[in-house]
């Protein structure tokens, strides 16, 4: 039995160095003019800052709305497939079920409205952002809250995951 353990051992080393390898080494490929490795880079950067700035301002663009209390344009921020939880509950599957949701709140305190603290994004890794907000329930209640927004490629909430942070 330990000889079979010390074989798979030495496998997993082994596996594991050619990972590492294959992960640090570069492929081997004719050399990039300068031109190529300038659009390259411009490319890049262009993809990386615009999915950031993107998602920063459909977020600023989603807080707008909700404190418009406008329930056809929330519902028009949120995938047809949507979801939308925090503290309190669940709403979805769909976007129409996101909107009778949040319509609720806002019937039920009609004074409520969000003010952004931050926005927080992971660059051009994902199409998710944490936002910091306080929501304003009336002139004596305040909470903080952190959003958890995903987006989909076309900039419309898949889901949005609400956390009280005080």
């Amino acid at each position: 039995m330990s000889a079979m353990i010390q074989i798979l051992t030495k496998a997993a080393l082994i596996i594991l160095s050619l990972v590492a390898l294959l992960q640090t080494s570069t492929i081997r490929r004719r050399p990039l003019s300068l031109r190529q490795q300038q659009s390259s880079a411009t490319t890049t950067t262009a993809r990386r800052s615009t999915l950031a700035v993107d998602c920063i301002k459909l977020t600023e663009k989603y807080f707008d709305v909700w404190n418009a209390h406008d329930v056809s344009w929330i519902q028009a921020l949120h995938a047809t497939t949507s979801l939308l939880s925090d503290w309190d509950g669940s709403h979805g599957p769909t976007n129409v079920d996101v909107a009778s949701g949040i319509e609720g709140i806002w019937k039920a305190v009609p004074e409520v409205h969000i003010e952004v603290v931050n926005i927080y994004t992971t660059g051009d890794k994902s199409n998710t952002c944490v936002a910091n907000i306080k929501v304003i329930v009336d002139a004596t209640t305040t909470l903080k809250v952190s959003d958890v927004i995903e987006y989909d490629e076309s900039g419309l909430v898949v889901a949005l995951n609400a956390y009280k942070t005080d």
